[in-house]
């Protein structure tokens, strides 16, 4: 019996979790956080990488933006975005980009790109 109980709240931790990964997910791109941050949260050469980066960083810095703490001129960019979000979308977001998944992506054969391959 103590198995069945240890699994069923197991289960429930875990459908939890990939629930809030989901619409983590949802919101990251409905909130166009990837045309910044990339399609992967990977960053770019202006925006920082968010994917998997540690989920206290990400809360506080969300938080922050939230109520309009900016720590730059770049960053104030970002209040914006934040000033809408509830607590349960940071912490959908912030399980989402913390625990990001690495979608595997074939290579594109160099025909395909007229030369110029990855």
């Amino acid at each position: 019996m103590r198995f069945i109980v240890l699994f069923v709240l197991f289960m429930h931790i875990v459908l939890a979790d990939e629930a809030s990964y989901n619409r983590g997910e949802m919101l990251f791109f409905a909130k166009s956080c990837s045309s910044c941050h990339g399609p992967a949260a990977e960053g770019t050469s202006s925006y920082p990488r968010l994917a998997n980066k540690k989920s206290a960083y990400l809360e506080k810095k969300l938080i922050d933006f939230r109520i309009g703490k900016a720590q730059s001129v770049s960053q104030q960019m970002m209040v914006q975005f934040a000033e809408k979000l509830s607590d349960k979308n940071i912490n959908d977001l912030v399980y989402f980009l913390s625990h990001h998944k690495r979608e595997k992506v074939e290579d594109i054969d160099d025909a395909y790109l007229g030369g110029v391959g990855s």
